[in-house]
């Protein structure tokens, strides 16, 4: 129980976060650069699945569900608010460029692609942890056998 408190924790922090670097990221993305953009998402990615991999499989799905969930929320509710004060912004200063729809939806599902990033470093995280062990096992069963294997008691002779 405690792992899923801590789990709902973590979801709400990084998905209050989340909600308000998207939008900016979005800005970003659309009259700075696509690529830095889009790293920059992915490092928050990476960022999120590292911390969320540090719990069970369990919850951390769980978590990373509900993280999505208040991005997508909260971050709509930032949308509203950032993208008119960034077009006062960026107006003032130079030209601010407008993405056609077309490229709002394409910003949108590589967001979300790229999101989904933050399973697969938890799962990437949970084969290694297990490879690991699985070859410590493996080391500490050689090393019985092999002194088992000079050992002269077990042949019998004295």
């Amino acid at each position: 129980m405690k792992d899923f408190r801590r789990a709902m924790k973590l979801s709400l922090i990084y998905g209050l976060i989340g909600a308000v670097a998207a939008p900016l990221i979005y800005e970003c993305y659309a009259n700075i650069s696509k690529v830095f953009a889009l790293l920059l998402l992915a490092a928050f990615a990476v960022i999120s699945g590292i911390k969320l991999s540090s719990l069970s499989p369990k919850a951390a799905i769980t978590a990373g569900c509900a993280q999505l969930a208040y991005m997508t929320g909260f971050g709509l509710i930032a949308y509203i608010v950032i993208h008119p004060a960034a077009v006062n912004i960026l107006s003032k200063n130079s030209k601010y460029f407008y993405l056609t729809l077309s490229e709002q939806a394409m910003f949108v599902l590589r967001a979300v692609l790229i999101m989904l990033l933050l399973f697969a470093v938890c799962a990437a995280r949970w084969g290694l942890t297990a490879a690991a062990a699985r070859i410590r096992s493996n080391r500490e069963r050689v090393g019985r056998y092999i002194e088992n294997a000079f050992d002269d008691a077990e042949d019998g002779r004295r």
